[in-house]
């Protein structure tokens, strides 16, 4: 008797791990991207490597599943990559970051549920739809962003990191200074929606480390939960082009930029409803207003004044940006 006491005591451990551990069903559904040659695959955290879990999509319905057993009381992450080359291509998983369903502590992954029994999971890829029904994505636009780097540490290369595609990669999109005037540039194609960025440089052995309190100006950065400050923008759906960014700073670069002059008057500031602009140069002018994190809201160009309507803007701070022939200035202004 004691001896199948003692069998039973040891098969406790067992039998309760047993309970925990079920077979549980990934679907996803692939309708907004193409798949690669390599093919679709489950990973990381929990899962393991980039390509631990081939997905297969036997009905060719767009819909890929695979199965892993898992401990349904444990939790963790897991990603989907789409042809990932081996185990370590991190780059080929899809983009979550700033969305909700995503785990800024680890690498913008997704959360896996607790479960009790065997369970079918369902996901739409890159979006954090709870079953196999992909919302609509908005067309790519065109986002050109600037960095005026003669404020940084010495570097050979620079490039622009963030929650993009290829996401927090240090060299997949490098900046170039092609007149060698100091700012670099790139034109991303990126969906409508939020991001989180810096300006780095030779595969992170530079990047822009932002310390909020020495900051007279924080419009611009974001503290995530990880204790990462990084620069944020909202996308919309149009192309834009951003502000020259200074290294480590919100606002403007003021590389080859004076503070607006006699020859511009911006009234009223604070604003409400509308802005009037005169103009002295006796030339055409352009006049830009860009957003805190830099992206460009309104243009038009004029001769000698123009009243600009800001009444749908939302409330915050403002740069203006006048350009002539002979004169680049910006002046900021607060709308209230």
């Amino acid at each position: 008797m004691k001896k199948i006491y003692a069998l039973l005591m040891l098969a406790l451990p067992i039998l309760g791990f047993a309970q925990t551990t079920h077979v549980v069903t990934f679907k996803v559904n692939t309708a907004n991207i193409t798949v690669g040659a390599n093919g679709l695959f489950l990973g990381g955290g929990v899962i393991g490597g980039a390509n631990a879990v081939q997905l297969t999509d036997p009905d060719g319905n767009g819909v890929y599943e695979g199965t892993d057993t898992l401990s349904g009381a444990g939790g963790g992450n897991f990603i989907f990559l789409n042809s990932p080359a081996n185990d370590g291509d991190w780059g080929t998983k899809e983009s979550l970051g700033g969305l909700p369903c995503s785990d800024p502590n680890n690498y913008d992954d997704r959360i896996l549920p607790t479960f009790t029994q065997d369970t079918t999971l369902m996901f739409c890829f890159g979006t954090c739809a709870t079953d196999t029904v992909c919302p609509t994505i908005l067309p790519p636009v065109d986002v050109t962003f600037q960095s005026d780097r003669s404020n940084s540490p010495a570097f050979t290369n620079a490039y622009l990191s963030g929650t993009f595609p290829i996401a927090w990669n240090g060299t997949a999109y490098p900046m170039t200074d092609t007149d060698g005037d100091g700012v670099y540039t790139v034109v991303m194609s990126l969906t409508p929606g939020d991001y989180r960025y810096k300006f780095t440089a030779d595969d992170w052995a530079i990047q822009e480390n932002f310390v909020p309190a020495s900051m007279s100006d924080t419009s611009c950065i974001n503290t995530n939960s990880a204790g990462n400050t990084d620069r944020v923008l909202t996308v919309g759906t149009s192309d834009t082009t951003l502000m020259i960014h200074a290294w480590e700073e919100c606002g403007a670069s003021n590389f080859g930029v004076e503070e607006a002059t006699a020859s511009f008057t911006v009234k009223p500031n604070p604003a409400s409803d509308v802005l009037f602009i005169e103009n002295t140069t006796g030339t055409t002018t352009s006049v830009a207003v860009y957003n805190v994190t830099g992206a460009k809201v309104m243009e038009e160009n004029f001769e000698a004044n123009t009243r600009l309507d800001v009444a749908t803007l939302p409330r915050g701070m403002y740069i203006v940006r006048l350009q002539s022939e002979d004169t680049d200035s910006v002046i900021r202004i607060s709308l209230n």
